[in-house]
């Protein structure tokens, strides 16, 4: 799920061994729509994460979603994304998603597997295409893939892979959602679920607060990272929210801190994200506009 924290051994990576090792250049770095777990995150930004979280009955309506990444001086990444969520005949919703993120201007250095002077670029580029439809009410299951291409200087590798998702948000008490997506199918599987409930009210409940929880796991279904949440609203217009993520020893605890902000059918948001072993923080500048 964060992949930040490996942003400076990928490019060593990249400048020290050899290009032709297979998926070499393909990096997964996360792109962050939302501090709460990624497969309860409803809205065009869900894209990117959970494909059964397209559908009306979870929160997601038709929408265009524009994020600018800013990142810090010592991983030097940037990039922005965008993402757009659509209605199809036969109760189908549709979602595509891109997105870049590079670093620029990495001397090249005596390691390097070309050793002529002078810097190289590394990027990666994301295509996501996404179908869903709702099931038995507030069940939302989806399908789509994914394009991945991973460049360093003038070389690039390209994976494609399918993923699945799915997305429930119940009646009961504390209306929970659940949410479970499996990425890496005809590669390396990688599970990664998570919930959100609600507790009561604030302020005569103009002050809504949901709390949640959410794992990745490798192949061998080993965890990667935990991640609990907190998130708040004023009228369902001024949003609030944090994260805190557990990398696992070496790598310990990051923080997420959100706030947003709703005008009729716009709505702006900053999200910072605290970098593991001291790289810094990353910006993610994100806007919306939603359509009836």
């Amino acid at each position: 799920m964060n992949r930040f924290r490996h942003l400076t051994a990928a490019t060593l990576v990249v400048c020290a061994l050899p290009l032709g090792v297979e998926g070499q250049l393909i990096f997964d770095w996360p792109l962050r729509a939302a501090p709460q777990p990624e497969p309860v995150v409803t809205g065009a930004g869900a894209v990117f994460w959970n494909p059964g979280s397209l559908i009306p009955e979870v929160g997601t309506s038709r929408e265009v979603f524009i994020i600018h990444v800013d990142g810090p001086d010592a991983t030097g990444v940037g990039g922005v994304a965008l993402s757009g969520v659509t209605d199809l005949p036969m109760g189908f919703h549709a979602g595509v998603g891109y997105w870049h993120l590079g670093v620029k201007d990495i001397p090249r250095t005596t390691t390097s597997p070309h050793h002529e002077i002078g810097e190289i670029n590394v990027s990666e580029d994301v295509m996501v295409v996404s179908l869903a439809r709702s099931l038995a009410g507030l069940v939302g299951i989806g399908g789509g893939f994914r394009l991945q291409r991973g460049t360093a200087g003038e070389e690039a590798r390209s994976r494609i892979e399918g993923e699945i998702g799915v997305h429930h948000q119940s009646g009961l008490p504390l209306s929970p959602r659940f949410g479970l997506t499996l990425r890496g199918l005809g590669g390396e599987l990688k599970p990664h679920a998570g919930t959100e409930v609600s507790l009561p009210p604030l302020a005569s409940s103009r002050i809504p607060i949901r709390v949640g929880y959410g794992v990745q796991t490798d192949g061998k279904l080993k965890p990667e990272d935990h991640r609990i949440s907190l998130r708040g609203s004023w009228m369902d217009q001024v949003h609030l929210g944090t994260g805190f993520s557990y990398l696992g020893e070496g790598n310990g605890w990051t923080s997420l801190w959100m706030i947003g902000a709703e005008i009729g059918r716009f709505s702006v948001s900053i999200l910072r994200e605290s970098l593991a072993n001291g790289f810094g923080s990353i910006h993610f500048f994100q806007g919306a506009v939603r359509f009836p």
